[in-house]
């Protein structure tokens, strides 16, 4: 999909060529919310509304792109906010039945040439699946943007023509304050020109939970920066490199800052950095690390591990590797080991 137009331009026709899209995430997030959070839908769209006044604040024509969304796909504005405020209505209630997280990330430069490496597996319910979409993204005065998304959300995984990309590592809390939804602020940084103007923006303007986002630029400059309603922990590169999964690493957290990961976040990380260490980044090497299966099924290549509950299970559903010097990726649908067919994006 490649739409230029008003943010409101930009969301109709988002939701319009994405409508059945869109009804399966609304379809995935309401199973979701009920059994990880114990949430029913109408509770998820109060819950949503808490958000729409720091939008309407720090970027009101990202919430006419929602209402775009909206009117495409002839749903409820409400239900499109729900979709992006997806992770503070699931992830924060970690005292919940299920608590299931996802996704392996690195930033890697290349010691000779100098190029910056940004890639991601994406983890997360085999549902959403049917629900993945690949956006390029042109409004006036902005960047324009190539993501990966679920269909009815604006903001996720990508790079922009500045060469700014970044990619996303959840993180579950139970900490959650009506700041700006971490999707949006994705989209947010995906708007921004650099690494050190995505820094200064989030730093200012505040996320509404916890997460992690891995952003680098084409210039070389990479920062993993853990995010919170109380304040962020920026990270630097060592020797060039930097791995995240989906735990807290940073070595100065701001006070009363808690998560609650899964066992595999440890092993795919330390598994993530024993690979990175010992090659050069390239489309190959970068896929190739990411199709490891070294603790299998919970691995970087994850597969559904049939002996946890369904409603537990989960398994990487895309891969994507970006140069951000050559503002080029490679994207495939699934999980890389299998060998699946690869989608160049450019800008």
């Amino acid at each position: 999909m490649d739409v230029r137009g008003t943010h409101f331009e930009i969301g109709e026709a988002h939701g319009r060529q994405a409508a059945a899209e869109i009804a399966v995430s609304l379809a995935t997030y309401r199973r979701m919310f009920q059994e990880m959070a114990g949430l029913d839908w109408d509770t998820a769209r109060y819950e949503a509304e808490r958000f729409k006044a720091a939008i309407e604040h720090i970027c009101p024509e990202l919430l006419e792109e929602m209402a775009g969304i909206a009117q495409g796909a002839d749903i409820d504005p409400l239900d499109v906010l729900v979709l992006n405020a997806r992770s503070e209505i699931a992830l924060t209630h970690a005292g919940g039945p299920i608590q299931p997280d996802g996704c392996s990330a690195l930033s890697q430069r290349d010691s000779a040439s100098g190029a910056q490496w940004l890639a991601q597996n994406w983890d997360w319910k085999g549902s959403q699946r049917d629900a993945l979409i690949c956006m390029t993204l042109r409004a006036p005065d902005k960047p324009a943007i190539t993501m990966v998304t679920e269909a009815g959300i604006i903001g996720k995984i990508g790079f922009n023509e500045h060469g700014v990309g970044v990619c996303l590592n959840a993180l579950r809390s139970q900490i959650c304050k009506p700041k700006l939804p971490i999707h949006i602020m994705l989209r947010r940084v995906l708007e921004s020109d650099g690494v050190e103007h995505a820094l200064d923006m989030i730093d200012e303007i505040g996320v509404a939970s916890p997460a992690h986002f891995l952003i680098a630029d084409g210039s070389g400059q990479a920062a993993g920066v853990e995010v919170s309603p109380m304040g962020d922990s920026a990270m630097t590169p060592r020797h060039g490199r930097l791995c995240h999964t989906n735990h807290l690493i940073a070595r100065h957290l701001p006070p009363g800052l808690e998560d609650f990961p899964r066992e595999d976040s440890f092993t795919r990380l330390e598994r993530l950095r024993e690979l990175v260490a010992d090659s050069e980044p390239s489309f190959e090497s970068l896929r190739g690390h990411l199709s490891d299966e070294q603790g299998a099924p919970d691995a970087i290549n994850r597969r559904e591990n049939p002996d946890t509950p369904e409603g537990e299970r989960m398994e990487t559903l895309f891969t994507i590797v970006m140069n951000l010097t050559e503002k080029r990726a490679e994207l495939s649908m699934g999980k890389p080991a299998d060998h699946p067919e690869i989608i160049t994006l450019s800008l």
